[in-house]
């Protein structure tokens, strides 16, 4: 009988302490990466709530929730925050130059929404040099599609276009 009993005891701690072994591991979280440049972690579920950081391209965090649109996420540094989901991915994305338009030139491959712009001569890939010259665009248009590409928006005006526009995050719908 009381061995009986000790058993008992024995396996029931046993499967407590794993329990709680298991529970306490951060096993369970996953690791995800940045997508691109300035991807706000913010303290609140909403893109209007205070920044608490920003990540640059490659830039892991560990996904600790998801709710919805958001996933709950806690940076290398210990920041916990709140990111949209679409902003990570699973796999750490290659390092690249630049930013905005810009960065994609001499890209390979680029995403198609990266293309809906019409950015057939605008530099994206070494074939569209000699599309601008077959199709006969001038070099002055040429000249100033470079031009456009080298300015910069401040990121406060960009997130005010995105907000007056219901675009990206402030668009209410799947991204």
């Amino acid at each position: 009988m009381k061995s009986s009993f000790l058993m008992t005891l024995f396996f029931s701690l046993t499967v407590l302490l794993g329990g709680l072994f298991c529970l306490s591991s951060p096993s369970w979280a996953d690791t995800s990466f940045a997508k691109q440049d300035g991807v706000k972690i913010t303290t609140k579920k909403s893109p209007r709530s205070k920044v608490l950081t920003t990540l640059q391209l490659g830039d892991a965090v560990t996904v600790l929730s998801v709710e919805g649109r958001m996933a709950k996420v806690k940076t290398s540094k210990g920041k916990t925050g709140w990111v949209f989901k679409f902003r990570l991915t699973p796999k750490k994305p290659a390092a690249r130059g630049g930013s905005g338009l810009f960065g994609l030139k001499g890209r390979k491959k680029i995403a198609a929404r990266e293309s809906r712009a019409g950015g057939s001569i605008r530099g994206l890939k070494e074939s569209t040099e000699q599309y601008a010259k077959d199709k006969h665009i001038k070099q002055e248009h040429r000249d100033a599609v470079d031009r456009m590409e080298a300015l910069l928006i401040p990121s406060n005006e960009l997130i005010e276009f995105k907000q007056a526009g219901h675009l990206g995050e402030f668009s209410g719908g799947v991204q």
